[in-house]
């Protein structure tokens, strides 16, 4: 039989295994031509196809090819960040169907893995204010353990936990979670979201002077027209006094559309580069570029973030940062800094795959490790940021003065 051989060594440990029924054949793949003589010890593209091969074919009993390929896919994918993902034909029909159906948990969350081969952990980053999942109590920091009975840690990607949480309005999802005291089990029942405003305003006062406070929620589509509008709003109500300065509350925000942080950014920047990606290799795909029509380049800024501010929210931090428009203060954020590309697949498929990194205007990268404040602070939690925000506006143009 060419190219199989039967191994002595392997036939004796067979049976010093106690397993004398079983004959160990060894079947010597062909080296590829391309990599004949090189990388010994390390698998080759050929040598890859030529396994599956041996595999689809010569398993003792019929192997669902199409299944064998797509659970080999997700793992794949799975390991090489937490971003990239593949969804099968089903599951994509599944994801379309759920989000035509529109309700949601309302919650945010991120999967972690202790290596390649860890179980995994999933988290809670952000919560939907009037969420069902708010009606709960569910608060960032909470572990989900199960979804729907799945245990968590078996998940291989973010995109399958958000599919789980999401379906029909009125439908029930069991969770189990743990929020410090034990693992608890709770039952959500989804509803239509409604479409909450991603920002909010508020004329805050602080040492006799107006500060403006805007908290940008979440970056969707009208976010960079929604903050346009709340600072004229803040000026005409802080009168002829005008504003002493300006406080972007980004703790908690999760991200969303970059090209809506960049609107945000381009607002107080008159020129240079807000943001930037770059490939494989360090090429430089892309670069958003500030305009001067429109901009306010003088009103001190600060921008308060926290460890769950991530994302589009990292982009606006750091773009304000580097370009020397504004002081960041809180703690250091998530970092996540990814640009993934969704590929339809003919058979139906969806593959989702991380293609570059944004970087900041100084070329600082922000994935794996977040942005950095200038002012650190321990207490982040209702207004005592906010107050510590107003404080450092007013100390700025006190210096300034």
């Amino acid at each position: 039989m060419k190219n199989v051989r039967v191994s002595r060594s392997s036939l004796v440990l067979g049976l010093l295994l106690g397993v004398a029924a079983t004959l160990t054949v060894e079947q010597v793949i062909p080296e590829a031509e391309a990599g004949k003589g090189k990388g010994k010890g390390q698998l080759e593209r050929q040598q890859f196809h030529d396994s599956l091969d041996v595999v689809l074919d010569r398993y003792v009993e019929p192997v669902d090819a199409p299944e064998v390929m797509s659970r080999g896919l997700k793992h794949m994918v799975a390991g090489l960040d937490p971003y990239s993902h593949y969804l099968t034909a089903d599951e994509r029909e599944l994801a379309k169907k759920r989000q035509h159906q529109g309700a949601e948990a309302g919650l945010v969350t991120t999967l972690r893995r202790a290596g390649s081969q860890g179980a995994a952990e999933l988290e809670v980053i952000a919560v939907h204010p009037g969420s069902p999942a708010d009606k709960l109590g569910l608060a960032p920091g909470t572990r989900i353990l199960a979804i729907r009975g799945q245990p968590c840690e078996h998940m291989l990607s973010n995109a399958e936990a958000q599919l789980s949480l999401s379906g029909a309005a009125g439908e029930r999802i069991a969770l189990t979670v743990e929020r410090g005291s034990g693992p608890e089990q709770l039952d959500i029942e989804l509803r239509k979201p409604k479409v909450d405003a991603s920002v909010s305003a508020e004329l805050v006062e602080y040492g006799g002077q107006a500060v403006g406070w805007i908290e940008i929620h979440n970056f969707r589509a009208g976010t960079g027209d929604r903050v346009k509008r709340a600072l004229a709003e803040l000026r005409d109500s802080a009168g002829g006094r005008g504003l002493v300065g300006l406080i972007l509350d980004v703790r908690g925000n999760p991200g969303g559309d970059v090209d809506e942080a960049v609107l945000v950014a381009d607002l107080f920047v008159d020129q240079g580069v807000l943001t930037r990606t770059r490939g494989r290799g360090g090429a430089i795909q892309r670069e958003e570029l500030a305009t001067a029509a429109g901009t306010d380049p003088s009103t001190p800024l600060v921008v308060l973030q926290d460890r769950r501010s991530a994302s589009a929210s990292e982009l606006l931090a750091v773009a304000l940062q580097d370009n020397g428009r504004a002081k960041v203060m809180g703690e250091r954020s998530f970092g996540k800094g990814t640009v993934q590309e969704v590929i339809g697949i003919p058979d139906g498929s969806l593959l989702t795959l991380t293609v570059a990194r944004y970087f900041s205007p100084d070329d600082r990268s922000i994935d794996g490790r977040g942005v950095e404040p200038d002012v650190p602070l321990e207490r982040l939690l209702g207004r005592d940021a906010v107050e510590a925000a107003a404080r450092e506006l007013v100390s700025l143009v006190a210096l300034r003065d």
